[in-house]
């Protein structure tokens, strides 16, 4: 991914340009990236610190590629040291052939957040235009990433998908759990759970799986919290329904699809069996219908 303030970088090609933080690539952020002419190109503009999003920087790359041909990022860091007219400076010298650019209408850049599109439009040439996209709204309210991360913190993750256009997910390396599974429980795939990831409310969910070098998409019901019956400690771990894993991949991709219910603590062992069953039957009724 080019780096947009690198000295020798130029773009000779595109003649439109999204600036953004573009986090999701949800339904606002798609409708913005269709004013994009058939030569558009996408700005991220966001910290390079690891903060929760609802989708890491290289996830959202991919997700914008299926858009525009090509993504560049400009460090958070940076663009908020410039001024106004620095930061127009650069995004001139940088897309030469710029004639469109395409912005939210609570665009806000520069030192301070100093610049909105309205100071924008003043320190553009003439032969650029600055099309702004009104609030795109649901139900009368403006949807914007954070409606979302509120969504998937409170466990909402059906909604969620409603305003991505695709299930909330979380990847990560496969780890060594308990061996209770296995042995006393259900067979379950452990994830580390990533560091400084959005991580929905606990609990247990309906979910789909993508295993690391397989096609395949399987059907599970995952845990996700502080595992209170055994040792406390933090687990995402996930049963594949109708199906075998005899090796473990080396990551796994969980989407979330729907709440089933909460953490919650059991006496023995004996009886978290009995209510990972119910759990499974659950998911599955559900899975059915998504």
């Amino acid at each position: 991914m080019p780096l947009f303030f690198a000295k020798d970088f130029k773009d000779t090609e595109n003649t439109s340009l999204a600036i953004g933080k573009f986090d999701g690539v949800h339904l606002a952020h798609q409708k913005l990236l269709s004013l994009l002419d058939g030569k558009g190109a996408v700005l991220i503009v966001d910290w390079l610190q690891n903060k929760p999003a609802l989708t890491p920087l290289k996830e959202r790359i991919k997700l914008l590629k299926t858009f525009v041909k090509q993504v560049y990022f400009l460090p958070l860091e940076k663009a908020s040291r410039l001024v106004p007219a620095d930061f127009c400076a650069l995004l001139l010298s940088k897309g030469v052939c710029l004639q469109k650019i395409v912005v939210g209408y609570d665009f806000h850049f520069g030192l301070n957040k100093m610049g909105d599109a309205q100071t924008l439009q003043h320190l553009l040439p003439p032969h650029v235009h600055l099309e702004v996209m009104p609030a795109f709204k649901i139900k009368g309210m403006a949807l914007h990433a954070r409606h979302i991360r509120a969504c998937i913190k409170r466990g909402e993750v059906a909604l969620a998908t409603q305003f991505l256009t695709r299930p909330f997910s979380l990847e990560g390396v496969v780890i060594l759990g308990q061996r209770l599974g296995s042995k006393e429980l259900y067979p379950t795939l452990n994830m580390a759970v990533p560091k400084n990831a959005l991580l929905p409310a606990f609990g247990v969910y309906a979910v789909r799986v993508q295993l690391e070098g397989s096609p395949s998409v399987f059907e599970g019901v995952s845990f996700l919290g502080e595992r209170l019956s055994t040792d406390k400690h933090l687990a995402l771990e996930t049963h594949i329904l109708n199906a075998k894993i005899p090796t473990p991949p080396k990551t796994l991709r969980v989407s979330f699809i729907q709440k089933i219910r909460d953490n919650t603590f059991f006496a023995n062992l004996q009886d978290l069996k009995a209510q990972i069953f119910t759990d499974i039957q659950k998911a599955k009724t559900l899975l059915k219908t998504q």
